[in-house]
């Protein structure tokens, strides 16, 4: 039996991942999300060249360059310990990262959840309003066909988040003098796993509103609403700690900490609401009439 469902899950993925290539609608988010990638570097670029030519003038007119490098380090610090929430340690920890490589990151966790909403909000819904799963339902489990889906969609974000890199890489041998290409690439490499399991909490809700909605353009409604209402969640203060653990946001600094059981709980929490939110909507799911 768990090999038939394995199976059908696989089937279900290969297929909806080679429909969803296919598709305009996909194909230009995915070229959007890499020119946002590209945009943010080219600020970056800009702002290095900016500084450095306000620095080098600056330093040249003082002549105690040292007292220029010491004043940028300051701010560059206190930058990384506002993004960290206060977070000292997690801060020291993302100096390590270089600045590009960060700026990606954030700018990538930032959009993610959209570009999934976008995405991903007709999985099920599709094939509800359409009527074509009642093909697949003649053939597999409503389990299976779930995995499949969530599977399938949990690929293509992996792969977009991957193809953001390229103009990271690109952007910076052309334009930034001294890139360290090894080093940044080997940076962004370590930076994707945590890209994509914050991204897989996002899709385990857009899955939920996809389950829950007959139509796409209701799908789509839901999947930005349950966003907008977990990301209050998270930043809310009235909300409390309570509530906010349900959100990928609450969890998106912890996978940057440096300790480790931090870390993993962080990672274990947004797979954990990645497969909670997709379990909540297969209850609806598996007893509608199709």
């Amino acid at each position: 039996m768990a090999g038939t469902f394995t199976r059908d899950a696989a089937l279900i993925a290969g297929f909806d991942l080679r429909e969803s290539l296919r598709t305009r609608r996909a194909l230009v988010l995915v070229l959007l999300y890499v020119l946002i990638a590209a945009t943010a570097s080219g600020i970056y670029v800009s702002v290095v060249r900016a500084i450095q030519d306000t620095l080098n003038t600056a330093a040249t007119a003082a002549g105690d360059a040292a007292a220029m490098d010491m004043i940028q380090d300051e701010g560059y610090r206190s930058l990384l310990l506002f993004v960290a929430g206060g977070d000292q340690s997690l801060a020291t920890h993302l100096a390590t990262y270089p600045a590009m490589v960060l700026i990606f990151a954030w700018t990538s966790l930032a959009f993610l959840p959209w570009f999934i909403a976008l995405t991903s909000y007709d999985q099920v819904a599709g094939d509800l309003h359409l009527r074509t799963i009642r093909y697949s339902a003649l053939r597999t489990t409503r389990g299976a066909y779930i995995a499949g889906k969530l599977a399938a969609q949990a690929a293509l974000v992996a792969g977009v988040a991957a193809l953001g890199m390229l103009p990271v890489l690109v952007i910076g041998a052309i334009y930034l003098p001294g890139f360290d290409f090894l080093g940044t690439l080997v940076s962004l490499l370590s930076t994707w796993p945590i890209t994509v399991v914050c991204a897989l909490g996002f899709l385990g809700i857009v899955s939920l509103a996809s389950q829950l909605c007959r139509t796409p353009g209701t799908a789509r409604a839901a999947a930005m609403g349950l966003l907008l209402l977990v990301y209050v969640l998270a930043i809310h203060p009235m909300t409390g700690p309570v509530f906010s653990i349900f959100s990928p946001w609450h969890w998106k600094p912890g996978l940057f900490h440096p300790a480790i059981s931090t870390r993993l709980l962080s990672v274990a929490a947004c797979l954990g609401l990645c497969l909670g939110y997709t379990a909540l909507g297969y209850l609806r799911f598996r007893k509608r009439d199709l």
